[in-house]
């Protein structure tokens, strides 16, 4: 897993340019990775295997059941199919496009030598025969389109790659005026054409960001450091707790939607977005806080509703290719489809060969009110240490 810099890289600069405030705020926020971070770090690995070896496209089916180092999960067919393929295919396009022909992957770099401290890792730092530079970071959410015109996190990555005092990287960005930064993102129901953005511009646009991060770097340092809520809150660990955010919560609260004129509810429309993200986070750090025994008033923790897994995919599609179904009875889009959908298939079928393949699982806790039904988890720690251990992870 790749290093992070906690006073400016490449995921935060845009968050401290706009809002240098945010770095003193992040102080003694509790780290944590979540299960979609944790996703998205192993077909980061994957996309790093594939380049070292050239692996073709077609040859990515090889990764399928491998976890890679990362405990409890595994890289699927659907993984393979709608993530890492299409990925790994905009990386060759790219390569004849440009005419490609020196890369790094996975390459640590460093804008320390302006602002101690700062650095990141970019998935792919490459050199054209024109001597262009490119920035290229892969992007395996389906949520936020992330946008590649302007982009602070690729601009940050060039920056750094421009400045790093390392002896190989500095003769590697010799003589580089032109800079083209590109993001992969296979989103599920993207077409081709807009996996791959790309975004031409100049060593001027990337000094020119630099520049704003030193005088933020310099802001954040300062005792009294400017805050400023805007879009870049949503990867900010301070979120619940930075007083602009719950400002324009408690703003929020007090106004009525029903006597708002359009100016205003396009202003209301504006901040709903924005606190999104910070009401998922309060839920998250409270829930964080209960496991570690932190009594919520009026909340409380609880198992998640259990749902129905199979046990035994494997024997699973035996029985049912034994029945000669076809793969669009049997998978949705490429993995097995749940319990549920397969006994809606054929209940008899179902309830004579599969029922004893499937058990009920809570998918762990959740953070609710007082006033559920369900019983509070008396011991939170033992019970998610168990689920750990249970699905083979080392707590």
């Amino acid at each position: 897993m790749s290093e992070h810099s906690n006073i400016m890289g490449g995921s935060t600069a845009e968050q401290r340019i706009h809002c240098p405030g945010s770095l003193k705020l992040e102080e003694g926020m509790p780290d944590g990775e979540s299960e979609y971070a944790r996703e998205g770090s192993m077909l980061h690995a994957a996309m790093e295997l594939a380049l070292v070896d050239d692996i073709h496209p077609d040859q990515l089916d090889k990764f399928i059941g491998a976890n890679l180092g990362f405990d409890g999960l595994e890289i699927t067919r659907e993984h393979v199919e709608m993530k890492l393929k299409p990925a790994l295919r905009a990386w060759t396009t790219l390569v004849d496009k440009y005419r490609i022909d020196d890369w790094f992957i996975e390459q640590r770099v460093s804008l320390e030598a302006v602002i101690p401290g700062a650095f990141g890792t970019i998935d792919v730092l490459a050199k054209d025969k024109a001597g262009r530079l490119h920035v290229l970071d892969w992007k395996f959410g389906d949520g936020i389109f992330v946008e590649v015109e302007g982009s602070y996190q690729l601009g940050f990555y060039a920056a750094c790659a421009l400045y790093d005092e390392d002896e190989e990287i500095r003769e590697f960005c010799e003589d580089v005026t032109d800079i083209v930064l590109h993001v992969v993102q296979p989103r599920k129901g993207d077409d081709e054409d807009v996996i791959l953005r790309s975004w031409e511009t100049t060593d001027q646009w990337v000094e020119a960001l630099i520049d704003q991060a030193e005088r933020a770097a310099k802001l954040a340092q300062t005792d009294n450091p400017p805050i400023k809520p805007g879009k870049w809150c949503r990867f900010c660990a301070a979120e619940p707790k930075c007083p602009a955010r719950t400002a324009m919560a408690a703003d929020a609260l007090s106004r009525n939607p029903e006597s708002m004129t359009a100016v205003e509810l396009a202003d209301a429309l504006d901040k709903a977005d924005q606190l999104k993200s910070w009401m998922r986070k309060v839920f998250e750090l409270a829930e964080k806080e209960s496991v570690s025994g932190t009594t919520i008033p009026g909340w409380k923790l609880v198992e998640k509703r259990a749902q129905r897994v199979f046990t035994d995919k494997a024997a699973v599609i035996r029985i049912l290719k034994g029945r000669k179904w076809k793969n669009d009875r049997i998978y949705k889009p490429r993995e097995l489809k749940s319990p549920a959908q397969l006994e809606a298939e054929d209940k008899e079928l179902y309830n004579k060969s599969l029922a004893q393949y499937v058990e009920k699982k809570s998918s762990g806790l959740t953070l609710v009110r007082d006033s559920d039904k369900r019983p509070a988890v008396a011991d939170p720690m033992a019970l998610l240490t168990n689920a750990l251990e249970n699905a083979g992870v080392n707590p």
